[in-house]
């Protein structure tokens, strides 16, 4: 009797692992199948990001284009400065450069240098290395002393905020600044492309997935990182903050001081004491160390800006009433005539 139980139950073991067996079988074969249907769908969501990204008219660009500027270029280039490099706020040197299609930067090298898409769709590429591709909102890190370019694609314009340490002194001497061949642009290895924002955003950057609800805002705001604190340039981090209509923070104050860069929208910026500034992409709004200021949204516009916290050793934050309806309800939402 014993022995027939000991039968029995081996017989339903053997069932059991041969049923676990098949399992694991189908389950391997299940990953395997969506693993071979997601890479050319991830492949054919690359490819779309690539070709919406790309724009045929100055227009289109997101940030202003500033003037055009001479020197280590091929084709026609613009530059604007957006934040000088100071002792007050300690933050790189910033500015935003746009390329009309086909043109691109010389190989050069310099200082640690982060690189941020703000519109239509281009180039980096460090020398011996594939090309990569940038498209609004892609962030891309250019360590100090590598050579490398940048531009626009051959059908696109581009522009590109630079954030980079301009104090960098090499050691040895450098390889002298030289064109980007026509041959080597039109052949460019260019590697495999992930979109860093998702094509359904609808803002410069990716929008933080969850709304953050807090007593210093009147309404919802996303907080996402662009980048950290450790990066290339020896920046603070870049945070993105995205406001929903009509909502705006407290008045505050940072330790450190704060540099705003609007991207997406009609926002506000005043600093106690002074005019209501109005944000409009690629705007620069500097408040000092210490001193009282709130930032926020217009009624009719989701609007979105790059927080930095300037002097990041200092980090105190005391936050403080906020304006009253009345006073948000006369806010312009243009700029005064200059």
């Amino acid at each position: 009797m014993r022995k027939k139980k000991i039968l029995v139950l081996a017989a339903m073991l053997a069932i059991s692992l041969s049923a676990c067996a098949g399992k694991n079988q189908a389950q391997q074969t299940t990953q395997a199948q969506s693993q071979e249907t997601s890479q050319p769908q991830e492949t054919e969501s690359a490819a779309a990001a690539v070709e919406a990204a790309k724009i045929t008219s100055m227009e289109e660009l997101t940030f202003p284009v500033g003037e055009k500027v001479s020197g280590a270029f091929t084709g026609t280039a613009y530059l604007i400065p957006m934040i000088m490099n100071d002792e007050e706020y300690n933050f790189p040197q910033t500015n935003n450069v746009t390329f009309e299609p086909g043109a691109r930067s010389y190989w050069h090298s310099h200082g640690g240098m982060i690189l941020v898409g703000t519109g239509g769709m281009g180039y980096y590429q460090e020398e011996g290395k594939p090309a990569q591709i940038i498209r609004k909102g892609d962030v891309v890190e250019c360590p100090e002393g590598v050579r490398h370019w940048h531009g626009a694609a051959p059908d696109s314009w581009f522009s590109q905020m630079v954030i980079y340490d301009s104090h960098y002194t090499p050691e040895g001497d450098v390889p002298e600044e030289a064109p980007v061949t026509d041959e080597e642009y039109e052949n460019l290895e260019v590697a495999d492309y992930t979109p860093q924002v998702s094509l359904d955003n609808g803002f410069m950057f990716q929008r933080a997935k969850e709304a953050m609800e807090s007593d210093t805002f009147s309404g919802p705001a996303y907080v996402s990182n662009i980048i950290g604190d450790d990066n290339v340039a020896d920046a603070p981090g870049l945070h993105y903050v995205v406001f929903d209509p009509g909502v705006i923070n407290n008045w505050h104050t940072h330790e450190g001081g704060q540099i705003l860069i609007a991207t997406d929208g009609i926002g506000y910026h005043q600093i106690e004491g002074q005019p209501v500034e109005v944000l409009y992409p690629g705007d620069v709004a500097l408040c000092p160390p210490g001193e009282k200021h709130w930032h926020g949204g217009s009624a009719d516009t989701s609007f979105a800006h790059i927080a930095i916290n300037t002097n990041p050793e200092l980090t105190g934050l005391e936050w403080f009433d906020r304006i009253s309806d009345e006073e948000y309800a006369s806010l312009p939402t243009e700029k005064p005539a200059e």
